[in-house]
């Protein structure tokens, strides 16, 4: 995604005043004052430490009112978005990572006083005591006041020094920073539930949304610093409706200024909130009166929106949208209200039919509303709570007659991506699972789903599915479900997930449990603070026959289920096949023990008499033989991973 360096584009104006010495200070002190001690954590809604380190943040901030700021900058791996998501980057948050020498996160900078910048965040507060212990050679305050016919802020900057400053020049950065933008974080209500909303989502507090100072990222130069030089310098700049797609909420921004010997070692800073006129406050709420297809299946859908003006002053224009968002369609509406809308007044709006054939392919979207450009005449209105001007619901749909077998490696997935059309992740059950690339998958693949099971997650018995669309079984019901998976509690003394295989013959309205297996362990993590990662060879395969329940077309559903805890669990190979063909085999063929250091044992009579091979990791031929006890002597070979193939089957298995 493109990410424009903000206030270059956006800001209409930026007019420096000159110094003004002879002038006595409005706002800032003249006396000798204590350090501000400011805090750059580098964060990102998909760490998932990220949300202690806001809280431990939050916490000096409570412990030393007014010498503590801190300024969330979203930034590298962790920031990027995923599908939804917003975007919170800024090029000016990179640059400064860069410089920080951020080695993983959540890491802070505290005033940029150590090298490298960066630190972990068991030393925050230390490093932030022992700056806010020291006297500053300069002061600063900012006052920012807000224009809203114009959109304009207008932020003035004063500062005194003190005390001479050991550097003869010295920069002033004006960051603008928002509040209460509500977005995904991983484990955001475990790790810092203050933050957390009643939805699942995470309030993501003070993040950077741009430089407002000329100079950009390292600020302006500040050429007298010697004692008793002050200064007022005034910023003008107009406020966008979105920043990187993400909307400005202009009654939830705040403006930090701070002065730094260079780029580095910033003296002290000080915070001001953005404060809205009483005269232009206005509420408006959206509410979605859509009917949506009880089931999964696509239907034609008549968009319908209300909104209510729930503010004592009257409303005369303003702008609704109905967006759908989807990879394979393109619906996006707006209508604009011209009129009188007066308190407790509603209009209703509603839009052109989405029909099932303009859906094209995939099998989630995404039905989103959107109040914008609010008008009074000729004065500029502020929506005072623009959580309620929006609504945005996941939704999916599946097509009828989408396949009759299917097999899902998830090999070339990352997060939710690169799957089936037909196939969705579904996490709207609040289990904490996703895909993972770059691992050992079953059958000597590289990626596979994983399941989070510690219990500070809380997400027991909270059911993550892998969900596939209309299985054709009319022709032929006699079909198999297969899928492998990997478990181990890690030594935490939780009880065991679960696997669960449901089918709805409904197309989703209800789901029928045909199958539950208790998880056993599969192995264990290389110490019990690292997370579990199988080998090939200790994944089980399970098979679950479909034919009882398949007499029409159906849904079917793999859910992973969450115990009381343990470290990870997998879950790959996810196969519906004819049960007329070799799967039946596949998954009736269990061997053990494995690991094994001599003997490998088959539990299948059935394939007495066969031929067997035996393969290394690059496929080479280790090993042909016939199987005539169930029982092979794997004693010559060397210490690895190796695949047993015999009578169209394959298994994975390791020689200690």
């Amino acid at each position: 995604m493109k990410r424009f360096q903000l206030f270059s584009i956006i800001l209409a104006a930026a007019l420096l005043v000159g110094t003004m010495s002879a002038q006595t200070p409005k706002w800032v002190s003249t006396e000798v004052q204590k350090r501000v001690a400011v805090l750059e954590e580098f964060t990102g809604m998909y760490c998932q430490w990220c949300p202690a380190g806001h809280k431990l943040a939050n916490d000096i901030a409570k412990k030393h009112p007014g010498q503590f700021i801190a300024i969330n900058n979203h930034c590298g791996y962790y920031a990027q978005p995923g599908s939804g998501d917003p975007d919170l980057r800024t090029l000016e948050g990179d640059t400064i990572m860069n410089q920080a020498g951020v080695q993983g996160f959540p890491q802070g900078s505290i005033n940029r006083s150590t090298t490298p910048w960066a630190m972990n965040r068991d030393l925050w507060q230390a490093a932030a005591e022992n700056i806010m212990n020291q006297n500053s050679v300069v002061n600063v305050y900012v006052n920012p006041e807000y224009n809203s016919t114009k959109h304009e802020l207008t932020v003035e900057v004063e500062y005194y020094y003190t005390d001479d400053s050991p550097a003869s020049q010295n920069y002033l950065t004006v960051m603008l920073l928002q509040n209460e933008i509500i977005a995904y974080q991983t484990l955001g209500s475990t790790h810092n539930p203050e933050y957390a909303t009643s939805d699942g989502l995470y309030r993501h507090m003070h993040a950077l949304r741009g430089v407002i100072s000329n100079g950009g990222t390292w600020g302006d130069p500040i050429t007298n610093t010697k004692k008793g030089s002050y200064e007022c310098r005034k910023y003008t700049v107009t406020i966008p409706d979105y920043i990187n797609s993400v909307l400005v909420e202009h009654y939830n921004l705040e403006v930090v200024a701070f002065i730094s010997e260079s780029k580095a070692n910033i003296y002290t800073g000080h915070k001001a909130v953005v404060e809205i006129p009483e005269e232009v406050r206005t509420d408006l709420t959206i509410e979605d009166l859509t009917e949506y297809p009880a089931g999964y299946k696509f239907e034609t859908i008549n968009p319908k929106i209300k909104v209510t003006n729930n503010s004592d002053l009257s409303v005369t224009n303003f702008d609704v949208s109905f967006v759908i968002a989807h990879t394979q369609m393109n619906y996006s509406k707006t209508d604009t209200y011209k009129g009188t809308l007066n308190k407790g007044e509603s209009a209703v709006f509603e839009f052109p039919a989405i029909n099932r054939e303009d859906f094209k392919a995939g099998s989630r979207y995404i039905p989103q509303t959107r109040i914008a450009n609010i008008l009074k005449d000729s004065i500029g209105l502020v929506d005072m709570n623009l959580k309620d001007n929006s609504t945005a619901v996941s939704k999916i749909g599946f097509f009828d007659n989408a396949f009759e077998e299917i097999e899902l490696s998830f090999e070339n997935a990352s997060g939710s991506a690169a799957i089936p059309p037909h196939t969705v992740i579904d996490q709207s059950y609040n289990s904490a699972f996703s895909i993972s690339g770059g691992i050992n998958g079953a059958k000597n693949t590289k990626a596979a789903v994983y399941y989070y099971l510690l219990a500070e997650y809380g997400v027991a018995n909270k059911p993550g599915y892998i969900m596939f669309g209309e299985l054709i079984c009319k022709d032929n019901p006699n079909k198999v479900l297969s899928y492998y998976y990997a478990y181990s509690d890690g030594k935490r003394g939780g009880t065991a997930p679960k696997i669960v295989t449901e089918i709805s013959k409904d197309w989703g309205k209800s789901w029928t449990r045909i199958s539950e297996i208790t998880c056993v362990e599969t192995g264990q993590p290389a110490n019990v603070n690292s997370a579990y990662i199988p080998k090939s060879g200790e994944y089980k395969v399970v098979q679950v026959d479909l034919s009882p329940y398949l007499q029409d077309n159906c849904l079917v559903r793999v859910g992973g289920v969450p115990g009381t805890g343990g470290n990870l669990m997998w879950i790959d190979e996810i196969s519906i096949k004819n049960s007329t063909e070799s799967i039946a085999e596949d998954i009736n063929l269990s061997i053990y023990p494995n690991p094994t250091t001599n003997i490998l044992y088959i539990n299948n009579n059935d394939l007495l008499g066969e031929e067997y091979e035996i393969y290394d990791l690059s496929g080479k031929l280790i090993l042909r033989a016939n199987n005539n006890t169930n029982e092979i002597n794997v004693e010559s070979l060397s210490t690895g991973t190796y695949s047993l193939k015999i009578k169209g089957s394959v298994f994975n298995f390791i020689k200690k």
